[in-house]
């Protein structure tokens, strides 16, 4: 077969053992310890059983309460420029490689696919398998391309993608440190690892806070959708994203985004963009 004709590899191809890290080459059962990794619906099993954060966060957008919190998300979004001047301040820091093969970690329903370029071959992994259902419903040429899986434990085998890239999620990770590590070790060396997100302080600025009474951003919050035990997360997270760069990545730099709103994490390679 010619192999300009040939079929993109499924996530499957590209996946490894989620206990032993042994690559799977397609199959559903791991050749060397035989742990399954079933296919269902377009969809790769690699997910442990959720726990902590993780799982506040998959029941969250597995459930009713996202629909219902989305369009604070959509207003937040045109505040800070619209939907695509939003995302593309974050995604033109991938470079234009051509042809290049990348890794969405929280992929969520695919609202970032149709901003990048039209050779590139995209890949996701979610914690919620319902945002993975919806996202081959907008995009059927993701059946295939998806995998349950956490951030923490990417099942792939090192350098397998040309960039790595997060919008969203990162300050409510289980182990936000663990999960950049991840990103980077999957990613090729020399390729660029993108991570963006609301600035996690931002709850000291609501209102209840800045008066001394932060039970008050909590029943707001809960008013436009979010559940008890999210807001408790957001409330409790004390994420230093510059000091997890630091550590992680002392050469990579961070920016802020969204007017203010948001930062973002690049850790890049000049030769990304020339090459």
């Amino acid at each position: 077969m010619n192999p300009a004709v040939q079929s993109p590899p499924t996530i499957a191809d590209l996946a490894s053992c989620l206990d032993c890290a042994e690559p799977l080459a397609g199959a559903a059962d791991c050749p060397r310890c035989g742990r399954p990794h079933p296919a269902s619906s377009g969809i790769l099993a690699a997910c442990r059983p959720l726990l902590g954060r993780n799982a506040v966060a998959a029941a969250f957008y597995d459930g009713p309460a996202w629909a219902k919190f989305r369009p604070w998300e959509r207003r937040f979004l045109t505040l800070v420029g619209g939907r695509v001047r939003a995302r593309r301040q974050i995604l033109g820091h991938l470079g234009n490689r051509p042809d290049a093969r990348v890794l969405e970690v929280g992929i969520g329903d695919g609202e970032n696919l149709d901003l990048l370029p039209s050779d590139w071959l995209a890949y996701g992994v979610d914690i919620a398998r319902t945002q993975l259902e919806a996202c081959i419903a907008r995009f059927p040429v993701m059946s295939g391309r998806l995998a349950h899986a956490e951030a923490e434990a990417l099942p792939f085998p090192d350098a397998t993608f040309d960039a790595c890239y997060t919008v969203g999620g990162f300050n409510y990770f289980a182990d936000p440190e663990a999960a950049l590590g991840e990103m980077r070790r999957v990613t090729r060396p020399g390729g660029v690892v993108v991570v963006a997100d609301e600035r996690p302080d931002l709850k000291r600025f609501g209102l209840g806070h800045l008066v001394g009474y932060p039970a008050y951003d909590a029943w707001w919050m809960r008013l436009v959708g979010l559940p008890a035990d999210f807001v408790e997360m957001v409330h409790a997270t004390q994420l230093d994203p510059s000091l997890i760069l630091s550590r992680m990545s002392p050469s990579a730099r961070r920016q802020s985004i969204w007017i203010g709103l948001g930062y973002l994490l690049v850790d890049p390679d000049p030769a990304w963009s020339q090459a």
